[in-house]
């Protein structure tokens, strides 16, 4: 790729999601080799807006909604003054209406980047009915298609992928430095995390939403606790405070931490025993991918981008998300053997942050 290409990147906004936290990544690393520019589809600043602005990159908020005649006026003009060499919309099926107006406005290179393997809608038949509308858009005005999991473009793509050419995976890149490299013993950056020293942690990051299964993961805990009082469960994420009357109703709020977000996730994950992430739904999750390098024990759900993550040989920590006893069950098996469920040489190999951001910037 052209060290000057001028690149326009559409994300749905700055706060620490998954695909926020995949760009910010993506630029942080490519500073200085990429004219990027990162249209973001709403109005407000999120808690990565600093970091993002650190990149470089320029930064233009301007919503789209779902069928805003004005707004979309407003995105062809910016696409046909800007003449961008590539357009590049992180927002699965949303990204139909974009790629419509860049390639009216000329634009020649146009991707649509999925990062996610389901709807995060509730269905009904008209929502349904729009995203299938905005599916067909992509398909036929996107000259190329990736996604970082073969699961998501199969769900959107059932009868067209892998046949395809336009279709490529690419998979999620993690600066593995960050999570290797951590100062501090366990006791060490326990004391200095605030977390309890002598507690059996397990932890989670996420952001409250419901393909986090967060209900879920508290009722498993509060079984935990019944059976070994010395358990601690933290949560860091957006809005996990909205869990408290939950925790409250469970009585488990003298085990339960929710600490909201967090920066420093490495030093985080290093403090804890386990890793728990009973998702329901994934792209490819970056937030287990770093518990994996960090080496710590996981607990994941089965479910097949999750699987995609793993390697074939070895899938003895996966949970069934809905099953609170039998994972219950595997969480106590992984307590007494933890390093049969640790996954970080693996990790390491397949989402190093050179290797996958380098493929990325290849097919731009």
């Amino acid at each position: 790729m052209d060290s000057n290409k001028k690149v326009c990147f559409l994300i749905p906004s700055v706060l620490s999601g998954g695909i926020e936290t995949y760009m910010l990544r993506f630029l942080t690393h490519q500073k200085g080799n990429i004219d990027a520019t990162v249209l973001v589809r709403k109005s407000s600043k999120g808690e990565l807006y600093e970091s993002y602005k650190a990149t470089g990159a320029r930064i233009v908020f301007k919503p789209l909604g779902y069928f805003n005649p004005k707004n979309m006026l407003w995105y062809y003009r910016f696409f046909k003054k800007e003449q961008f060499d590539v357009v590049c919309d992180l927002n699965a099926n949303f990204a139909g209406l974009p790629i419509v107006l860049s390639r009216l406005a000329g634009i020649k290179r146009r991707i649509t980047f999925y990062r996610q393997s389901s709807h995060h809608f509730k269905k009904s038949p008209l929502r349904l009915a729009y995203t299938n509308f905005l599916n067909r858009l992509v398909y036929k005005h996107s000259t190329d298609i990736y996604a970082n999991s073969a699961s998501g473009l199969k769900y959107f793509f059932p009868n067209e992928y892998p046949a395809d050419a336009r279709f490529k995976v690419i998979k999620n890149g993690v600066n593995v430095n960050a999570f290797l490299n951590v100062d501090g013993s366990k006791a060490e950056l326990r004391a200095k995390l605030g977390l309890p020293q002598d507690n059996y942690i397990i932890g989670h990051t996420g952001r409250f939403a419901e393909a986090k299964n967060h209900y879920f993961l508290l009722d498993v805990a509060a079984k935990l606790v019944e059976k070994h009082s010395n358990t601690s469960i933290v949560l860091i994420g957006n809005n996990t405070d909205k869990l408290l009357p939950h925790i409250q109703k469970l009585g488990i709020e003298s085990n339960v931490i929710t600490l909201g977000y967090k920066s420093n996730i490495n030093e985080y994950l290093k403090a804890f025993d386990l890793f728990f992430f009973p998702s329901v739904t994934e792209g490819q999750p970056n937030a287990l991918i770093e518990a994996m390098i960090s080496g710590i024990p996981i607990a994941t759900s089965n479910i097949d981008p999750i699987v995609e993550c793993l390697p074939a040989d070895r899938l003895g920590c996966l949970i069934d998300p809905y099953n609170i006893d039998t994972t219950v069950k595997r969480i106590l098996e992984i307590k007494k053997d933890p390093e049969n469920y640790t996954y970080q040489q693996f990790a390491i190999k397949n989402f190093d942050a050179k290797a996958q951001f380098g493929e990325f910037m290849e097919n731009i």
